[in-house]
């Protein structure tokens, strides 16, 4: 079956809102409106043959929930997202929700997550942990302190690897951690990764604290972490960053425990701290929650033995498990470009057995897998879940956040990644199109209310400019007088690694207001290059990089003219973030401040005449009640509290004799540009307009 277009005039598309001071609708434009709607286009959509509910949901981008009401609305009984739908099935769902299928199984093909396994077949895997807090907090020292306990227990000889995440043996690193509190030898090493039924209870921590890719990962819908280790000072308390932290659990299926840090500093107050946690929402055991609180140092080690031992019995309840065998899925945790080794990304295993020459897909891209680093260094032939690996053989780089799916062959990742790749475009086009079209309807609608607007002046009897105006002055109460847009401080955005790479762009695509905000062309990894510099002259944009480098040859070439492009780089993201705000305000339109220096009350208005001009120039008789009057300053026409005229002083005399300026309790004329209308009783302020830039 192969659907075609459907005229859905009954549901067409509003009319796009215009922006500005909108006046109320008249009748007549209501008609109008409603006149030029036009019915909705069906954006095309290609399906297979035979697919799940599910599976129909990723392809049309929407909710489960939206597909499957919209399913229960054409009379389907079964809406369980493992359903199986014939091609018509599905297209007569596309169709509802406003889609024009087309069944093309080359087309429509892509990779998709298993469904769910029977409880047989999985096996515990260890709990994936993240560890979050507010800034100083003592965050980066816990991690180095367990990172470096699990160095120790690593394998002789062994090179660790910084991979944005580790995985530590519970046991082993238990006995450690007590050896070295106790002060005694450690224990002997012993491999940290072992295999099969060797391998004891694990956890795997993301080791960069408050993770970047932690948000982008929250954001796609990927519940990556499955605990939430809590860090608060017992010196400092909960603060704002503990609180955002706090939100975020309370919204994510997590358990949670809290590290109460710093605890060896003399004078803490750990029962204050504790109080503080219960009053912003964490009900912690102390006081009859169920939330466990561990007080830990990381200088002495006091804690750490009962932290890991915590996290591993939260880990037990949640009864955490995953397949040991079949395809591979995974998440990206951070990516980067090694010399010597090309596109590098960390993978954190979630289902299946990852193994070399394995061909994967991450979004847009594809790999088949050289090589399998863990955190030891020692290279692998295959990786469980829960296990963070650097996987290597990506054709591009992929985005911290991706799902990893493994394909059957390297042929299917590449029709997956191919038509993921067209999908992409054809939905640039679309909203393109729509774009287009809304500016269309938008102009048409303008036109056919100045039309109206005319015809009404000219009824009324009026010609020439006078009607013009009136269809103006109509325009312009829609479309806001005709003011400017919304301006755009365009960026081109460099990171050291993907993960780094989102967090900076989540940091300054937020900035801005209604008339001002930025706009990021381009995000990517590596150092400042000269394609870079070219892109953002040639749109106008400032380069800003994170923990990367703009070479001097770069960096010269960027601020050559006429057009030089600003390259901001820093190893501190408030910095970046600060220099954005201040230009992005800085695109704003500038405050002007009022400075009263004196008034002028008029008394009489007389008329003078002026050589060579028929009309005479009136003048305000006036007297000075309050200040210093200048004739170089303007001046500011008041009556009963509003502003007539603001202009320039053309004539200020005392009796007949031109002066500078008039001080308080004198008389004086004054006479003004372009304004004549003066009343007794008027007020005349001499003023000074003082700009100032706008603030966001």
């Amino acid at each position: 079956m192969i659907p075609g277009q459907v005229n859905r005039s009954s549901r067409g598309e509003p009319v796009g809102q215009l922006v500005g001071r909108a006046a109320a609708p008249r009748p007549a434009q209501q008609q109008q409106r409603r006149a030029m709607k036009k019915p909705k286009v069906l954006k095309k959509v290609a399906l297979p043959s035979t697919l799940r509910l599910d599976s129909l949901v990723n392809i049309l981008k929407m909710k489960l929930w939206h597909v499957q009401k919209a399913a229960e609305r054409l009379g389907f009984d079964d809406v369980r997202p493992e359903r199986l739908l014939t091609a018509e099935d599905a297209s007569i769902v596309a169709l509802e929700l406003g889609f024009e299928p087309t069944v093309d199984d080359e087309a429509a093909f892509d990779l998709y997550p298993a469904p769910p396994s029977p409880p047989s077949l999985l096996s515990p895997r260890p709990p994936v942990t993240g560890i979050f807090g507010h800034v100083d907090h003592g965050k980066t020292s816990l991690l180095d302190a367990l990172r470096a306990t699990s160095v120790a227990a690593g394998e002789a000889g062994g090179i660790t690897q910084h991979i944005g995440a580790f995985e530590v043996e519970v046991d082993t690193m238990v006995a450690n951690l007590r050896a070295r509190e106790k002060g005694e030898k450690a224990p002997p090493a012993v491999p940290a990764v072992k295999k099969g039924s060797e391998r004891g209870p694990t956890i795997t921590f993301l080791d960069t604290p408050g993770h970047a890719a932690f948000t982008a990962m929250r954001s796609r819908g990927a519940d990556v972490t499955d605990v939430v280790v809590l860090v608060v000072a017992a010196d400092d308390g909960v603060k704002p960053q503990t609180e955002e932290v706090i939100g975020l659990i309370k919204s994510a299926d997590v358990g949670v425990v809290v590290a109460l840090t710093k605890v060896d500093k003399p004078g803490v107050d750990t029962l204050k701290v504790k109080q503080g946690l219960m009053a912003a929402g964490v009900e912690i055991e102390d006081f009859g929650g169920d939330i466990p609180c561990v007080e830990v140092s990381s200088v002495t080690g006091h804690g750490l033995p009962e932290l890991l031992e915590t996290i591993s019995a939260i880990a037990e309840v949640r009864e955490l498990q995953a397949e040991n065998e079949g395809p591979a899925e995974g998440r990206v945790i951070e990516s980067r470009v090694e010399k010597g080794r090309g596109n590098v990304a960390t993978v954190l295993v979630l289902r299946g057995c990852l193994r070399t020459s394995a061909s994967l897909i991450a979004g847009t891209t594809w790999a088949r897998v050289r090589t399998l680093l863990p955190p030891s260094g020692k290279p692998l032939t295959s990786a469980l879940p829960g296990q963070p690996v650097e996987v290597t053989g990506w054709k591009e780089l992929p985005s911290a956040g991706d799902l990893v799916l493994e394909a059957r062959s390297e042929d299917d990742a590449k029709r997956a990644v191919s038509n993921r790749l067209r999908a992409l475009e054809q939905e640039k086009l679309w909203r393109d199109v729509e774009v287009i079209n809304e500016k269309q309807r938008r102009d048409a609608e303008i036109m056919a209310i100045r039309r109206e607007e005319e015809e009404k002046a000219k009824a009324k009897g009026l010609r020439g400019n006078a009607v013009l105006h009136a269809g103006d002055a109509a325009v312009g109460e829609l479309t806001g007088d005709g003011k400017d847009g919304i301006k755009e401080l365009l960026l081109v955005i460099k990171a050291d690694v993907s993960g780094t790479v989102e967090a900076v762009v989540g940091a300054l695509e937020g900035i801005g207001n209604k008339q001002a905000k930025v706009k990021i062309l381009s995000s990517a990894v590596g150092d400042v290059h000269q394609g870079d510099v070219d892109m953002a002259r040639a749109v106008g944009a400032t380069i800003i990089g994170f923990n990367v480098k703009a070479p001097n040859s770069i960096a010269k070439d960027a601020g050559r003219g006429p057009t030089p492009v600003p390259i901001h780089t820093s190893p501190i993201i408030y910095r970046l973030v600060e220099i954005v705000r201040r230009e992005t305000a800085a695109l704003l339109p500038k405050l002007i401040d009022t400075r009263v220096h004196g008034e002028a009350t008029v008394q009489m208005v007389f008329e003078i005449s002026v050589k060579g001009k028929k009309e005479g120039k009136k003048i305000a008789g006036s007297k000075v009640s309050n200040g210093l009057f200048q004739k170089a300053r303007k001046a500011r026409v008041m009556r009963n509290g509003e502003v007539l005229h603001v202009g320039t002083v053309s004539t200020l005399k005392r009796v007949k004799t031109d002066v500078p300026e008039v001080t308080k309790g004198t008389e004086c004329g004054i006479a003004l540009d372009d304004f004549d209308a003066f009343e007794p009783l008027d007020v005349i302020q001499s003023i000074e307009e003082i700009e100032r830039s706008a603030e966001l």
